[in-house]
C-alpha cells in the first residue's frame, strides 16, 4: 500500500522535454541519430511511485531485515541531468558513468545546478519498461544499494531510445541528497553503478 506521500510530478516531464528540445538535446545534431524519449509524464510518475513503494516496503534484496526508507521527491535538475546522460549514452551506444565530455556524475550534477552532499547514478540498457529496469537494478547489489540509500532524498529518471542501436533503450536514474545551508560544496561522494541487463 502506498502512503500517499509521493511527490507529484508538477508537469516536470513535459516542461523538461520542452526545455531539452529548446536547448538542443534532441535538436538537429541528434535528429540524424533518431533519439526519442521513451517515457511520458505519466510513466515517470508511475516509476517514481513504484520506486518509492520499494523504499517504503523496505524489502529490497540488498537490505537486511525490513528497513523503511524515506520517499524520494522528483527533482527537475536531476531529471535534466539524467535525460542528458541518457541521450549521451544513446548517441554513443554504450553504458558509461563518464559522458562524451569526460565528466563524471559530480561534474554533471554541478553543471545542472544540483549541489549534492552525496549522489548516485544507476544505468541500464535494453529493458523495455521501467519495471524491468527496476527489477534489474534490485537484482544488482550496487544498484539496489543506490536505490535504497537512506540519505538520498531526490531523484530524476529518464529513458531515451535510439532505434537500430545495440540496446535500443537507455535508462538513467540520478539520486541525491542536496547540500544543506549556504555552502554549495565541491565534489559529491558518488555511488555510481552500471548494469546492461538484456
Amino acid at each position: 500500500m502506498l502512503s500517499g506521500q509521493f511527490a507529484r510530478l508538477p508537469r516536470p516531464a513535459l516542461s523538461l522535454l520542452a526545455a531539452l528540445l529548446a536547448a538542443g538535446v534532441f535538436g538537429a545534431a541528434q535528429a540524424d541519430s533518431a533519439l526519442e524519449p521513451c517515457v511520458d509524464a505519466q510513466a515517470l510518475e508511475r516509476a517514481l511511485q513504484r520506486l518509492n513503494e520499494v523504499r517504503q516496503l523496505g524489502e529490497a534484496p540488498c537490505v537486511s531485515g525490513k528497513v523503511v526508507m524515506p520517499p524520494l521527491a522528483w527533482e527537475a535538475r536531476l531529471a535534466g541531468s539524467a535525460q542528458q546522460q541518457a541521450a549521451d549514452l544513446a548517441l554513443r551506444d554504450l553504458l558509461s558513468h563518464v559522458d562524451a565530455r569526460q565528466r563524471g556524475l559530480g561534474a554533471r550534477l554541478r553543471g545542472a545546478g544540483y549541489a549534492a552532499s552525496s549522489a548516485g547514478e544507476n544505468l541500464a540498457a535494453g529493458q523495455t519498461t521501467f519495471d524491468d529496469t527496476l527489477q534489474a537494478w534490485l537484482a544488482s547489489p550496487r544498484h539496489c544499494a543506490n536505490l535504497m540509500q537512506p540519505d538520498f532524498r531526490d531523484v530524476g529518471l529518464a529513458c531515451v531510445q535510439r532505434p537500430g542501436s545495440r540496446y535500443e533503450r537507455f535508462w538513467v536514474a540520478h539520486l541525491g541528497a542536496p547540500v544543506r545551508g549556504p555552502t554549495h560544496a565541491a565534489a559529491a561522494p558518488l555511488s555510481p553503478a552500471v548494469v546492461a541487463a538484456r
